[in-house]
């Protein structure tokens, strides 16, 4: 068979698979369109993989507009929205919505390791998808992770305040990944929940598999780096080191894939961070050459993190600006609040881990006849 029958075969079988679960979900969740206009199509100059999806439905609105993938008309509008807002590269293409995010084809897929890239309202990128098919298919299952039969979310997902449970994004992430392995953003994104459950072997298999895909990721660079960084404060002698020396190496990635000065200065902070005499010293100067106000932003972050009682987002904060402004009178003034923030936030996890004793057996005395 030739290798374009094949492809056509594969995208058929996939969209089929989309359209399977759009009719198994329940009515009113996703809204599809009809399929798009055939030279409208071809005017629109999309990969094969986004045809084959366009060619079937001309828009789709999963989860109650949760996420919307745009009809071509929809597409040019959006397109020309945010390239006057100056957040597009030249020959981007939007083509979709994730909450207040664009969802966009590149012009050089195989450059930015993925086919669909993610835009946050700033500008900036992250690869999120390797096809726009996979895409869909993942957030069409992903949905029914979400709602149940009736269309309401399932319980015990969310926190609280409508946050969800890391374990529930978790699932989520991996129900993507089902049908989207090569997916740079949702493993990425797996990988740092992993690293926050302190399961750091776990967590740098899962970024470097995002890298392996997207080369130039910065954040999964500065990911990795925090992984090593806390590898290398969890085991001593030459392992540790190693991990450290593996941690500054990753900062430094991260930081020459950086394209805003300010996000740069972050990621040579945290190598500051994880080196030692004059390395650090020159790390710092650099920092503070590329963004003056590094330190001062700390600290307000750090005292917004006290009051928060957020201890290890404190912690995180006077580490990196005492690193690059050791002396800092603001930071060091702060430093005994932390360290105390720290110690009673250990304390109520060791007192939440450990069990309740059980109730004392009582023993039945025979009454004496």
């Amino acid at each position: 068979m030739a290798p374009s029958k094949r492809r056509d075969r594969r995208l058929e079988a996939l969209t089929d698979r989309i359209e399977d679960r759009l009719v198994d979900a329940p009515i009113g969740l996703h809204q599809v369109g009809g399929p798009a206009d055939p030279e409208a199509l071809a005017r629109a100059g999309l990969p094969d993989e986004a045809v084959a999806l366009w060619s079937r439905w001309d828009g789709l609105e999963l989860g109650n507009a949760e996420v919307r993938l745009l009809s071509l008309a929809d597409q040019n509008e959006a397109t020309v929205e945010a390239a006057e807002a100056g957040i597009l590269r030249e020959e981007d293409r939007v083509v979709g919505e994730i909450g207040l995010a664009l969802l966009v084809i590149p012009a050089d897929p195989w450059a930015e390791g993925g086919e669909v890239v993610m835009v946050e309202d700033d500008g900036e990128r992250a690869p999120y998808a390797s096809s726009v098919v996979r895409l869909a298919l993942g957030l069409v299952a992903e949905m029914n992770v979400l709602y149940d039969e009736d269309g309401e979310y399932r319980e015990g997902l969310f926190e609280e305040h409508g946050v969800l449970t890391a374990r529930a994004e978790r699932r989520l992430l991996r129900r993507r990944l089902d049908f989207d392995e090569d997916a740079p953003f949702p493993r990425f994104r797996l990988g740092q929940l992993l690293r926050r459950a302190g399961e750091l072997p776990a967590a740098r298999a899962e970024l470097r598999k995002v890298l392996r895909c997207a080369p130039e990721f910065a954040w999964a660079h500065w990911e990795l780096g925090r992984v090593g960084l806390e590898l290398g404060d969890r085991v001593a002698g030459a392992e540790g080191e190693d991990a450290r020396a593996s941690a500054r190496e990753s900062f430094a990635c991260a930081a020459d894939k950086a394209g805003d000065p300010h996000l740069r200065a972050l990621f040579l902070a945290w190598q500051a961070w994880a080196s030692d005499g004059d390395e650090r010293g020159r790390l710092a100067a650099e920092v503070l050459a590329l963004d003056p106000r590094f330190v001062s932003a700390r600290e307000a972050g750090l005292r917004e993190a006290i009051e928060d009682e957020d201890g290890a987002r404190a912690r995180e904060l006077l580490g990196l600006g005492l690193a690059i402004e050791p002396r800092h009178v603001g930071l060091l003034a702060l430093k005994s609040t932390v360290e105390g923030l720290l110690l009673t936030q250990e304390a109520e996890l060791e007192a939440e881990a450990v069990p309740e004793a059980p109730p004392k057996s009582r023993s039945r005395r025979r009454r004496k006849r």
